[in-house]
């Protein structure tokens, strides 16, 4: 079985956190991204009803993916 790269979930991790805390501290940065992506589930009535949802989501995955990451590359 194949396994990933710890860097990868590194890096993920951190862009993942990065981005929920973002969605939690500062929602008009992410309104300003998302007029730009235009993306459905970006729309600004859900990011402003959502943010801390989809923040604490993102936050969690991302500090996973830190600990998993770090976890594989110091052998805990």
């Amino acid at each position: 079985m194949t396994e990933i790269n710890p860097y990868i979930k590194l890096f993920f991790g951190l862009l993942l956190a990065l981005l929920g805390l973002g969605y939690i501290y500062k929602p008009e940065a992410i309104e300003r991204i998302n007029r730009l992506i235009k993306e459905t589930f970006l729309n600004d009535s859900y990011v402003a009803l959502h943010r801390r949802h989809w923040g604490l989501l993102l936050l969690l995955l991302g500090v996973l993916l830190i600990y998993m990451g770090l976890a594989r590359l110091r052998g805990w």
